[in-house]
């Protein structure tokens, strides 16, 4: 009931603009976000977000989280009786959430970032948001020093790898033990494996988000690859691939020392996944080394 009862009063409310810098006030660190990325992104710039949504979610495919940070309920349906409680002096989205930016923009002005889009550079697009972020809190050197620590990173991944000849790489999350997101062009994942000089291994169709959603059959046409699996693993997946059992044990890709199952990183993030992504690769060089396992 009251929940119906805040919606009502927000509808009556005037829509303030969305990404409107200039509605907000300088230099605020009020903020909430409905979407891991910019969290990510704000938090390395030393701002802690007001609310979030789905925080324990973020917990397992982003990272640690400061313990105050108010749960915000899904990411496509959050609380707007929550979120007007904290009064925030910007929310942060995405196009992902466009649909529900003008019930947001009743309760504060509404800040669109894109990392993905058909340009396929989401890299680029990461640095950009960056130093908008940076603005919009007053963070702008550590905005300038986050761009050049990530940029870094991936030099040194690419300066590890040197003039080696290496083997294509697939990088995945799986659904189940029959299914997997593939990262491939238009990926995060796959922004980062170019600037290391590295070579994507799936040339299969590819989505908005850059990844493909693959049935597991799909991937037994690929060789000669080093294979990434990032967390979290299903159990079932993880217990096919210890006892080599079922199709999944039986696949080439899925031989041992022919993969490495990493740490949680967000592929659908900011700089920080970007530069925690490259140094998980910077653990794993041997494994792109042609001739390593096949």
């Amino acid at each position: 009931m009251i929940a119906k009862l805040l919606a009502f009063l927000l509808a009556l409310l005037p829509v303030l603009p969305a990404a409107a810098e200039e509605a907000v006030p300088a230099h605020t660190e009020r903020v909430a976000t409905i979407d891991w990325g910019t969290a990510e992104t704000l938090l390395a710039l030393g701002v802690t977000p007001l609310g979030l949504a789905e925080t324990a979610g973020y917990r397992d495919w982003v990272g640690a989280l400061p313990p105050d940070i108010a749960e915000l309920g899904l990411r496509a349906t959050p609380s707007l009786e929550y979120l007007a409680a904290l009064k925030p002096d910007v929310i942060l989205s995405t196009p992902q959430f466009t649909a529900i930016e003008p019930m947001l923009g009743k309760i504060a002005p509404v800040i669109n970032l894109a990392t993905f889009i058909d340009d396929l550079e989401p890299y680029r697009h990461a640095q950009e948001n960056t130093r908008r972020l940076g603005a919009l809190t007053g963070r702008e050197q550590a905005a300038a020093d986050l761009i050049a620590l990530t940029d870094a990173r991936i030099a040194k991944l690419k300066d590890a790898i040197g003039t080696a000849r290496t083997r294509p790489v697939l990088v995945l999350y799986f659904q189940d033990d029959r299914h997997a997101w593939v990262f491939c062009r238009g990926s995060l994942f796959d922004d980062v494996l170019k600037r290391a000089g590295l070579t994507n291994a799936w040339t299969g169709g590819r989505n908005f988000w850059g990844f493909a959603n693959a049935g597991v059959d799909q991937l037994f046409a690929i060789r000669d690859a080093a294979l990434l699996v990032i967390e979290p693993v299903p159990p079932a997946v993880r217990a096919k691939l210890a006892a080599r059992d079922g199709l999944l044990g039986q696949m080439p890709a899925f031989a041992p020392g022919n993969y490495e199952i990493l740490p949680s990183v967000w592929g659908f993030g900011g700089l920080p996944s970007a530069g925690r992504f490259a140094d998980l690769l910077l653990r794993h060089t041997e494994l792109f080394e042609r001739g390593h396992a096949s």
